[in-house]
This record gives C-alpha cells, sequence and structure tokens, in this order.
C-alpha cells in the first residue's frame, strides 16, 4: 500500500475505501488482524484517522472489533451470504418495480458500463469488476424514486462484493464470462417491459444465489 493523496476529502474514508479493497481481492484474508500501527505505516499517516476508517469498517460488518484484541478481517460464512443475498433480492426487486425507464443517454451510460462490466468479468479484472458493478447498479437504483431503499441496497452490495468476488474466479475451460443478469435488466428496460425485467430479475438471481453457495461450500465456508 502506498501512501495516500489526499483529495479533499474525508481521510478516514478514503481508508476505509483502500481497507475494503484489499479484503475484497483477497490481500486481507477473513481472520486477519489488522493492526493500526502498520496499516498506519504503510499508508504513511497516523493512527488517528486509521482507528477511524477501521470503526467505518466495523459498522458496515466487513471487520470485527475486540475490544481486548483489536481489528480482524470478518470471517465468510454460507449462512452469512445467503442472509445477505436474500435481504438483497427483496430490496432490488422493490426498487425494479419503481424504477422510471431511462432516455436515450441512460440508456446508452448502461449499455456502457455493461460493456466494461463483461470485459472485467472475462479478463479476470476483479477489482475493476467490483467498482463497476457498484457503479452500475448505483446508476440503475438512482432511477427509482425510493432513496431510502436505494442507500440500503447499495450498502447491501459492498457488503457481499466479498462473496461476488470468490464467485468471480470459476470459470469453466474455454469459457467467456459475461454479465447474465445485467444484459437481462438492460434488454428489459431496452423494452420498457416491466414484467421481463422483474422476471429475469428472479431467474437470474435465484440463479446466482444457488452458484455462490455452492462456490462458498465448496471452499469449506
Amino acid at each position: 500500500m502506498n501512501t495516500l493523496e489526499l483529495k479533499g476529502v474525508d481521510l478516514p474514508a478514503q481508508i476505509a475505501g483502500q481497507v475494503r479493497k484489499l479484503i475484497n481481492r483477497g490481500t486481507l484474508a477473513p481472520g486477519l488482524q489488522l493492526r493500526q500501527s502498520d496499516l498506519a505505516d504503510q499508508f504513511g499517516i497516523s493512527r488517528v484517522p486509521v482507528r477511524e476508517a477501521l470503526k467505518l469498517l466495523a459498522a458496515e460488518g466487513i471487520i470485527e472489533h475486540d475490544p481486548n484484541r483489536g481489528f480482524f478481517v470478518a470471517p465468510l460464512s454460507t449462512d452469512e451470504a445467503c442472509q445477505y443475498y436474500r435481504y438483497r433480492f427483496l430490496l432490488e426487486r422493490e426498487l425494479l418495480k419503481t424504477i422510471v425507464w431511462p432516455d436515450a443517454a441512460q440508456m446508452k451510460a448502461l449499455r456502457s458500463m455493461l460493456e466494461r462490466l463483461d470485459t472485467y468479468l472475462d479478463t479476470g479484472q476483479r477489482a475493476e469488476w467490483i467498482d463497476q458493478y457498484q457503479d452500475f447498479y448505483a446508476f440503475l437504483f438512482d432511477l427509482s424514486p425510493d432513496k431510502i431503499l436505494r442507500r440500503e441496497a447499495i450498502r447491501l452490495i459492498r457488503l457481499t462484493d466479498r462473496y461476488r468476488a470468490l464467485a468471480s474466479e470459476v470459470r469453466l475451460p474455454g469459457q467467456h464470462l459475461t454479465a447474465h443478469l445485467e444484459h437481462t435488466l438492460v434488454s428489459a428496460m431496452a423494452r420498457r417491459d416491466r414484467e421481463q425485467l422483474i422476471h429475469g430479475f428472479e431467474r437470474e438471481r435465484e440463479r446466482i444465489l444457488t452458484s455462490m453457495l455452492a462456490t462458498i461450500r465448496a471452499r469449506g465456508l
């Protein structure tokens, strides 16, 4: 990790974002203790903003805080993944019911993000794919007037990044990876077909959850 370049934004939030990415990439493994002094040295900053950043991540559930032992990367588990994804599906389905159909410029933006999703997924650029995934759904759900649900849905997406990153590693020989669910959503929105949008979402989400849980169980989590 390199010294952070301040850009006029909240330093603890910057640090939290960097640590979150390292966790999602697997650089910081589940169960690893996050020592404030080590992180401060690696980032080239004082321990105070590091501690605040770790508190932010603890509040998200990405790391755990034991007052007597310190901060640790939260473990992964099948049960946690199942609950997070079920919760996500409920919120996202409600948001899709209320989105306003995108105009031509918005459809162009969604298709551009979808193209990048496919590229990052197929070339194994896991960190870039996670970032683009978040951007895609932030843009999509911003089409809904239900801003409280949107905010919670984006929070849950961040909480499931680690599980999604695990699944992104799975590829059969010769397989060309594409973002099937996101293609389904964009196709339905282009047709302005609400029924197709909801049904396609439900079908693909169940498939994704089944595959996700199988991957996690195969890792003994």
